[in-house]
C-alpha cells in the first residue's frame, strides 16, 4: 500500500508580505501627490476657462443691450466673479429690471481655492505674460474689463468707454506644503480670450 506524501501547501512568508506592502506604500507615496496635482491643475484651469467665458458673455451682453457692461470680482460668498449688468458695482442674483435681456447678473465661482489676484512677482513667481519678451508682445491695462456696445474691451474709467485696450488676469490656488499653481486670462483689444497655465517655467496654452 502505496502512503502519499503530504503536499506542502503554497504560502507567503510574514517577510514577503511585508516586503510587498512597502513597495505598495512607496508607489502610493509617489502616486498620490501626483494625482493630486493634475486635480488642483484641472480645477485651476477650469476656474481661467470659465473666467474666460464670462468674458465672452459679457461681450455678447454688451453687444445685444448696446451698453457698457463691466466684470467684476468678489461675489457675497465664495470666489467668483459675474457682470455688474446695472452698474451698482454689487451683485444682484435677481434684478428689478431685466437688462439686456437678463433678469439676473450672470456669474461664476471658482473650484477649489483658486481665487483672482494681483500680477505675480517676487521670488518663485512667475514670468508676467506681458513682461518684455514674454508670449504676448503687448502690454495689458490694469482695472476690471469692460465691454462696449462694439463688443470691445475698453476702460470702463475712461468716459465714454471707447478705447480699445489688453487685459490679463491672473489666477491662483494654495496646495500643500504652501506651494501654489498659476493660471491667466489673456484678453486682446479685439476681444480674444485665451487661457494660460503656469508649468513651472513658462506659460502654456
Amino acid at each position: 500500500m502505496k502512503t502519499n506524501n503530504r503536499t506542502r501547501q503554497n504560502g507567503h512568508s510574514l517577510v514577503e508580505v511585508l516586503i510587498t506592502l512597502l513597495l505598495i506604500l512607496i508607489v502610493a507615496s509617489m502616486a498620490i501627490p501626483n494625482s493630486a496635482t493634475a486635480i488642483a491643475n484641472i480645477k485651476l484651469r477650469g476656474a481661467a476657462s470659465d473666467f474666460a467665458g464670462l468674458v465672452q458673455q459679457a461681450r455678447i451682453s454688451a453687444v445685444r443691450g448696446n451698453k457698457t457692461f463691466t466684470v467684476l470680482f468678489g461675489l457675497p460668498s465664495g470666489n467668483g466673479a459675474y457682470i455688474d449688468l446695472n452698474g451698482n458695482g454689487s451683485f444682484d442674483s435677481v434684478l428689478s429690471t431685466p437688462v439686456a435681456g437678463l433678469s439676473t447678473e450672470p456669474m461664476i465661482q471658482f473650484g477649489g481655492s483658486a481665487n483672482h489676484v494681483a500680477a505675480p512677482s517676487g521670488t518663485g513667481a512667475p514670468t508676467k505674460l506681458d513682461a518684455s519678451g514674454g508670449p504676448l508682445g503687448w502690454t495689458a491695462t490694469a482695472g476690471n474689463i469692460s465691454f462696449n456696445s462694439r463688443g470691445l474691451p475698453c476702460n470702463s474709467s475712461a468716459t465714454p468707454c471707447g478705447s480699445n485696450v489688453n487685459y490679463i488676469f491672473y489666477f491662483r490656488d494654495t496646495r500643500s506644503f504652501g506651494s501654489s499653481g498659476w493660471a491667466a486670462v489673456s484678453v486682446t483689444a479685439a476681444a480674444r480670450a485665451k487661457v494660460w497655465v503656469w508649468n513651472g517655467s513658462s506659460w502654456t496654452n
